[in-house]
């Protein structure tokens, strides 16, 4: 009977099986562990608020840049090969690496030199990297390929806007890399989320709550090894300035891993499991100085899904529909309390919760934090700077935070 009434509004069966895949692409513990349908409905009100406005030069498809300081330039990374790209069925989109000059707010490409002519420039993750006594700055990305993704390091030239190629990271480990984290020049941590590139296997793992994420660690001589394993969903990675230990977000327990780092062999061990009562995303610093890993994270689990939701209303009904979710932003602090001496290692605090106001604009889709991402601070200009998982807001400037 659902099934026709659904029908009679004119969605197809194609329409209804991916709608229904879409609910199970919800990990489905974390609705039973911590039993948080409606937490939406009722946001934390906190006395700080970001407002934000879109970069209007800079391309919507950008998902993730890094910033280096002392030339005042953000490297952006733009990608559109999200999973709501693949249900719209339009192709991946691949833009080449754009530059943004914080002072001037002018934007350009960024020039691409030695790069071997037979790769494909298919980049979605940039981290920058300074050597200690070295004045060059390396930039790795994360390139996709059907045949496993690769790591490429680049030394950054920024008063040539250029980034010059030196070498590959490439292992049959590495198959689907969604983030990584640097130990120094030569070392890396990655996760390898999924064991395909095939969306629709990515999307069959998800409904499953399968835990095949995996965290790989590479060396300077490509050698990889599989160091942490058996993660539900690991959405985001770093590593603590003093290189000892290493942070992951699972999504679909609710937690931050914490893991002991040993230098020589770069294996880890898992010393503490720190419980939110949200589901985290990428883990990020917001600023070269700053000790604190940060996160944002939904309150339940209809941010993961309202997008998919939204996309559906949209290409099925021919609705123009957005649901907003509140994030929460918060930071993981090593901690300081007697309860220490118990093993309770780190504490999370939470910083604020957004309601998904940003500007003043009418059009939705430029005030959406409903997928925030990643946010870096800009103390010298008292800004930061945004980015969003919607596929259609811009990357964002924004009101700077301690």
């Amino acid at each position: 009977m659902a099934n026709s009434i659904l029908k009679s509004i004119g969605l197809t069966g194609t329409a209804i099986t991916i709608i229904i895949v879409s609910f199970l692409y919800t990990p489905v513990s974390f609705l039973i562990k911590k039993g948080g349908i409606f937490k939406d409905s009722f946001p934390l009100k906190t006395n700080f608020q970001l407002s934000c406005k879109p970069i209007p030069d800079l391309p919507a498809q950008c998902n993730d840049f890094a910033i280096h300081e002392e030339s005042s330039t953000s490297i952006y990374t733009c990608a559109q090969n999200s999973i709501i790209n693949f249900i719209n069925n339009n192709e991946d989109i691949y833009l080449p690496p754009h530059l943004y000059n914080i002072e001037t707010k002018k934007v350009s490409k960024l020039k691409i030199t030695n790069f071997p002519e037979d790769k494909k420039v298919h980049f979605k993750n940039v981290k920058l990297y300074k050597p200690e006594e070295s004045d060059k700055t390396l930039a790795f990305f994360i390139n996709e390929d059907e045949n496993g993704n690769t790591i490429e390091k680049f030394e950054y030239i920024p008063e040539n806007k250029e980034i010059v190629w030196k070498s590959t990271l490439k292992h049959n480990l590495i198959k689907y890399a969604s983030d990584f984290t640097l130990v120094n020049e030569n070392d890396l941590y990655i996760i390898n989320k999924y064991n395909t590139n095939n969306k629709w296997m990515q999307l069959i793992d998800n409904a499953l709550v399968k835990s095949n994420s995996k965290i790989v660690s590479c060396d300077e001589d490509s050698i990889c090894k599989v160091v942490a394993k058996s993660i539900k969903g690991a959405g985001g990675i770093e590593i603590s300035r003093d290189k000892k230990i290493v942070f992951v977000s699972s999504s679909y327990s609710g937690t931050i891993l914490t893991y002991e780092r040993k230098e020589l062999t770069n294996s880890l061990r898992l010393s503490y499991t720190q419980n939110l009562d949200f589901i985290p995303g990428r883990l990020f610093y917001l600023s070269k100085k700053n000790e604190n890993v940060y996160a944002f994270g939904y309150r339940s689990f209809f941010g993961l899904t309202n997008r998919l939701f939204s996309t559906f209303i949209e290409k099925f009904i021919k609705l123009d529909f957005s649901i907003q979710s509140p994030l929460v932003l918060g930071k993981i602090v090593k901690n300081e309390g007697r309860n220490q001496f118990y093993g309770v290692l780190f504490e999370w605090k939470t910083i604020m919760e957004l309601e998904g106001e940003l500007t003043n604009s009418n059009n939705i889709k430029d005030r959406d934090i409903s997928s925030l991402a990643i946010i870096k601070n800009d103390k010298v200009r008292k800004q930061s700077f945004g980015i969003s998982w919607n596929e259609k807001t811009k990357p964002l400037v924004c009101n700077g935070f301690n």
